[in-house]
């Protein structure tokens, strides 16, 4: 009697579905976590990012005895032409660090008073609110490095996903003669 030796290798119909079904199971857990997780680190990205941004326009301030200027920017990437945008809730575009050498009030690279630039993806659902209304377009530091508006400079920084959770806001503070200071606000979420 003459064997058919020819053996066929695969998986079976049962055995696909079983790998889809675990497949469907692993990605219903896994997408939405990895999604928090990336929403959250842009926030503490930007956040942070706003907050030494304020550092370094006070410590600039007092080392070259000028006004500095942390403003929202609306043109950052252009080249030579970012300025402060001189408008209401612009910050989650971007902003701007610099020294006031002409004492105008405002930032122009094109004369060499900028220092750093963060310009925020255009994709993004963060909002960034100033605390204050005196910082709805820029926060100046005085030499002394001190806050010139005489107020406590903060801004709030939300994502706008997750509507029916939330994430915890993001909240930068500083004195009228302090440093900035970063906190996660569990109580109050976006």
């Amino acid at each position: 009697m003459i064997m058919n030796k020819n053996k066929q290798s695969g998986f079976t119909l049962v055995e696909l579905m079983v790998l889809l079904a675990v497949v469907g199971v692993v990605s219903a857990i896994g997408i939405p976590s990895f999604r928090a997780m990336m929403v959250n680190s842009e926030l503490v990205d930007t956040a942070n990012s706003l907050r030494m941004s304020m550092k370094l326009a006070r410590s600039e301030a007092v080392a070259r005895g000028k006004n500095a200027i942390v403003c929202s920017s609306i043109n950052i990437g252009s080249a030579g032409s970012a300025t402060c945008s001189k408008l209401d809730g612009n910050w989650a575009k971007g902003w701007i660090v610099g020294i006031d050498l002409d004492g105008d009030g405002n930032i122009k690279e094109s004369q060499g008073e900028l220092l750093w630039a963060h310009k925020v993806d255009d994709t993004t659902q963060l909002t960034i609110t100033p605390s204050n209304t005196s910082f709805n377009q820029q926060v100046t530091y005085s030499y002394t490095g001190w806050i010139t508006a005489s107020a406590e400079a903060g801004f709030d920084v939300c994502s706008g996903y997750g509507a029916t959770t939330g994430y915890p806001r993001r909240e930068i503070r500083a004195s009228i003669a302090g440093g900035p200071q970063l906190t996660k606000n569990l109580v109050t979420k976006c």
